[in-house]
């Protein structure tokens, strides 16, 4: 099944593909694009980093405990520690796990006729949405795609690129 712009009509795309419009009157038009796709940082370090959570005082006491209830008075910190009775979390190394940072390589091409008129830029590491606005001049029967690929597996899963296009008349 093809993708066809309408024009002046906003479209939500999901997924990777092409998007056709087919110019009826020779003029300026724009694409706008903003697209969403996933990306996220490397997660966690494999070890915890043995420093505690600190004791924090309050007013009168320390953390939770204690503390004068009068106006402008009260618990100020609310850390772990031995002075409050709160356990401290272990100085030794964490169970955590890391998890490999994944960024998107997501390709937005803008095309007349086959022939590339706009490249998007690159999503930058942990980048995880871009939008543009280009503008040109076309003829009457010219074809106007809008092209998303991507080499990662990343972005080819399902719900990973979503995005919203539109194609108008006018600068």
């Amino acid at each position: 099944m093809a993708n066809y712009l309408i024009l002046n009509q906003p479209q939500v795309f999901n997924g990777l593909g092409t998007l056709t419009y087919t110019v009826t009157t020779t003029g300026n038009y724009n694409v706008q694009v903003q697209a969403s796709y996933s990306a996220w940082a490397q997660e966690g370090s494999g070890a915890g980093s043995g420093k505690g959570l600190g004791s924090g005082a309050g007013g009168g006491g320390e953390g939770f405990t204690g503390g004068d209830l009068g106006t402008g008075y009260g618990g100020v910190g609310q850390g772990f520690g031995a002075g409050n009775g709160y356990q401290q979390p272990p100085s030794y190394g964490s169970n955590q796990t890391s998890i490999a940072g994944a960024s998107s390589g997501l390709s937005i091409l803008v095309k007349k006729n086959g022939s590339t008129i706009y490249t998007a830029d690159s999503p930058g590491a942990a980048q995880s949405a871009q939008q543009f606005k280009y503008s040109f001049q076309a003829a009457a029967n010219d074809v106007i795609t809008v092209v998303f690929a991507s080499s990662t597996a990343s972005d080819n899963v399902t719900n990973a690129v979503v995005s919203n296009v539109s194609i108008g008349q006018g600068f």
